[in-house]
């Protein structure tokens, strides 16, 4: 082999694998390339309450924003710039062919806002902010509980500290506890403990208050970084005669949030009301005016010797107020309020995240809905498994669940979106009986490559020589999901004309083909070109059968014998004919013919027969307007001729001798 030719044959073989490597690419090969992270907070608020949410939402995307899938699985780093506030999972995986990755925030008791950054090799950093939220702890309030207490020398956990904010709701604590550092004034009317812890989460806590000496006393509470609280305790001897009751209340206002508060007092008073002390035990019946917002134990008993009893308040997710009754038999009844706060919700929010996602007809938990009161702050749910109705405006882009349930006590919930394979946004909305309405956009973007794929069928196939016939035609996106919006191009290599091709949604398309005039059966090639912006374009083919119009003719049958003689009263049948014929039958004539008109076209075996006769079968054709002749000769049967003759010999002898013996008689009478 000369070195010309192994030159030129490693060129080819260069140039072979150089085709094959860009086939490979352009089959494989993905419309955008990762070059930046993108974070979304949703919701970006959520409450201070110490509970994980998985609300980080950390996507690749490319140059256009658009999602991008990892080519390889990559790994984030992320943290919190307040870690007192909130901190966040240090690191989180975005698979090899996913676009994003969800992370957990860690929210603490401290409401306030943290910015979380996102790094990864080969991206540029990236932040976002969420905010937690709750009343910001910047007073101590102090109460007695019940203010009065027996001069008996005895303890009662009576000092009540709540943390409060600047408008006197009540905070929680932050991580670590708040320790509280206690005075009183008169350490001979009573003394109170040195210092009361409230823990974390928690909005107050009670203190031992040792009851000396007859007389009031103010109690202080110190603790740095706040205000100071105090409040008055009262110390007075104790009076048998018991006619009412007195509700106290402490702290007045507790969070909404479900759980229990011991902060109920049901004292004995005189007539005065000075303390009374119960000689026998006293049971007490208790009621909430609105258990909407709280309920309370059913009763209480005051033990002989003591002067009060406590009782408990369950608070609901509702805030509100509610009026709570003591009453007893022989006692005047006594009532309090007690004030449960919290975000009332009013409106529902809805958050899309990511809000961008591939159009790749996939499932993706990436609807959030929130619960919100008027300002935007979270907001529980406090009637249990709110349901809500969601909707897609454009559902050809991208659907959403239908319906959702928000849980009691919860602010949000997540519902899915189910993308389709057509770029766009539509916008979903989330309603719910008694709520404002909310709304968010979804983007779906063609981030892979997807061919048009077509089908079609035809009706009717076979269709007659310049009629019409209805195309009725699929294209998908690769086989997974109908394509609408398309467009359709025909074309037929013998002839014909196509009308304007509908576009029928969910992927059909129709067009009306009007057949070529033919002669004779004629088949005819269509084929389909669908393209789209965006995808690869489509190509097909259907074959029509065009048949003339007329589509039947005339058989002639002529029965002969083998002189050429007529042959009558011959029976002619089809043993065989065309699949969409009926059969033949019928008789010849005195000149031996039969003819069979408007019969459809084909092959036809027939038979003929009669008796005496052999019987013989012919193939014949009949075309469409044409007539076809078929000639068949009939052979008498062997032998059958001869007795014919003789029969009719022997009848006219027969004729002859009756005749004779008939003359005979006549003449022999005359």
């Amino acid at each position: 082999m000369s070195k010309r030719v192994i030159h030129a044959l490693l060129i080819f073989l260069v140039m072979l694998f150089t085709v094959q490597a860009v086939v490979n690419f352009d089959v494989n090969a993905q419309s955008t390339e990762p070059s930046k992270l993108k974070i979304y907070v949703a919701p970006t608020k959520v409450p201070a309450d110490n509970r994980p949410y998985e609300v980080i939402y950390v996507q690749l995307q490319d140059s256009k924003n658009n999602p991008a899938r990892a080519t390889e699985s990559i790994t984030i780093y992320l943290s919190s710039s307040q870690t007192d506030i909130g901190s966040v999972d240090s690191t989180i995986t975005i698979q090899k062919g996913e676009t994003y990755a969800k992370a957990k925030f860690y929210s603490t008791y401290t409401p306030g806002t943290t910015t979380i950054t996102a790094t990864a090799p080969g991206f540029a950093t990236v932040q976002a902010s969420i905010t937690t939220v709750g009343p910001v702890p910047s007073k101590l309030a102090v109460y007695g509980f019940p203010p009065v207490l027996p001069a008996d020398g005895r303890s009662y956990e009576a000092i009540v500290v709540q943390l409060q904010d600047a408008s006197g709701m009540p905070a929680r604590a932050p991580l670590g506890d708040l320790v509280v550092t206690l005075a009183s004034s008169n350490t001979t009317v009573g003394t109170v403990a040195s210092t009361v812890t409230i823990r974390a989460g928690s909005t107050y806590a009670t203190a031992n208050f040792f009851a000396n000496n007859t007389g009031s006393t103010t109690i202080t509470a110190i603790a740095s970084g706040y205000s100071s609280g105090q409040a008055t305790i009262k110390t007075e001897l104790n009076s048998t005669e018991a006619v009412k009751l007195k509700v106290y209340v402490a702290p007045l206002k507790v969070p909404a949030d479900g759980v229990g508060y011991n902060m109920i007092a049901v004292q004995l008073q005189d007539a005065s009301g000075k303390l009374a002390v119960a000689t026998s035990s006293q049971l007490i019946s208790l009621s909430s005016s609105d258990m909407d917002i709280g309920t309370v134990d059913s009763s209480v008993i005051i033990s002989a010797g003591s002067t009060y009893a406590m009782a408990k308040l369950y608070s609901t997710y509702r805030p509100g107020s509610t009026t709570v009754t003591a009453a007893a038999p022989g006692y005047t009844t006594s009532q309090a309020s007690i004030t449960t706060v919290g975000y009332i919700p009013t409106k529902l929010a809805v958050f899309c995240a990511p809000s961008s996602l591939p159009a790749d007809g996939q499932s993706y938990e990436a609807v959030i809905v929130q619960l919100q009161d008027s300002s935007g702050n979270p907001a529980k749910d406090p009637v249990g498994a709110i349901k809500v109705s969601l909707f897609s405006s454009k559902t050809e882009i991208g659907d959403v669940d239908q319906e959702m349930m928000i849980p009691f006590g919860e602010t949000f919930a997540v519902a899915k979106f189910s993308s389709m394979y057509a770029a766009g946004s539509t916008a979903i909305t989330a309603q719910s009986a008694g709520y404002t309405a909310g709304q968010a956009s979804m983007t779906v973007s063609l981030i892979d490559k997807y061919t048009l794929t077509i089908s079609a069928t035809a009706e009717p196939n076979p269709v007659n020589s310049s009629a019409q016939a209805t195309l009725r035609i699929y294209v998908s996106y690769s086989g997974l999901a109908p394509a609408s919006g398309a467009t359709v191009k025909l074309a037929s290599d013998k002839g014909g004309s196509f009308s304007a091709v509908s576009d029928e949604k969910d992927g059909y398309y129709v067009c009306v083909f009007t057949a070529p005039k033919v002669t004779k059966d004629t088949v005819c090639t269509i084929s389909i070109n669908a393209s789209k912006t965006g995808y690869t374009t489509g190509n097909a083919s259907i074959q029509v059968k065009v048949v003339p119009t007329i589509r039947t003719g005339t058989l002639d049958v002529f029965v002969k014998d083998a002189d050429g003689n007529p042959v009558s009263e011959a029976n002619v049948t089809s043993i065989s004919h065309p699949s969409d014929a009926s059969p033949l039958n019928g008789i010849t004539d005195l000149q031996g013919y039969v003819s069979f008109k408007d019969i459809t076209a084909g092959v036809y075996v027939i038979e003929v027969s009669k008796e005496g006769y052999e019987p013989v079968t012919a193939d014949v054709t009949v075309t469409a307007g044409g007539t076809a002749m078929c000639t068949p000769e009939l052979l008498m049967i062997q032998g059958v001729g001869d007795m014919t003759w003789l029969t009719i010999t022997f009848t006219i002898v027969g004729v002859v001798i009756v005749v004779v013996v008939a003359f005979l008689l006549i003449q022999r009478r005359r």
